[in-house]
């Protein structure tokens, strides 16, 4: 393959990712650098935690509303947040996909805000407002 050949499909993999993103829900709003976070040990101590018990995919499905998840979460920057899924049933929750089973652990590390769809509160948002 040529350089612009190379040029082409870097670009179109750029743009697959940033449609992909986009496609999830997810919406990052600009602070200075951009709110970041990055993974945190299972055993490490988190400072917001969140569990998503089994059964909550059933009982959205038959119209009862869920609310697990806050639409607004004021962070500071080193903070930490850990969601547990319980369910059989994987969720969009604000940034984080957390699948059926598995447990997402992130601790915040650059201020800005991120926000996303939530399949888990009334609201259907979840916004995270990190600062210093």
């Amino acid at each position: 393959m040529n350089r612009v050949g190379i040029t082409r499909a870097l670009i179109a993999g750029a743009l697959a990712l940033t449609l992909t993103a986009t496609a999830c829900g997810v919406s990052r709003d600009s602070g200075i650098g951009g709110a970041e976070s990055s993974p945190i040990g299972s055993k490490d101590p988190a400072t917001y935690e969140y569990k998503v018990p089994f059964g909550t995919g059933n009982k959205i499905d038959s119209g009862e509303v869920v609310s697990i998840m806050p639409q607004t979460l004021d962070v500071k920057v080193g903070e930490s947040i850990r969601i547990v899924n319980d369910d059989i049933r994987d969720y969009m929750i604000g940034p984080f996909f957390v699948s059926a089973g598995q447990t997402l652990a992130m601790r915040f590390t650059h201020e800005g805000t991120i926000k996303g769809v939530c399949q888990i509160n009334p609201e259907g948002e979840f916004i995270i407002n990190v600062s210093v």
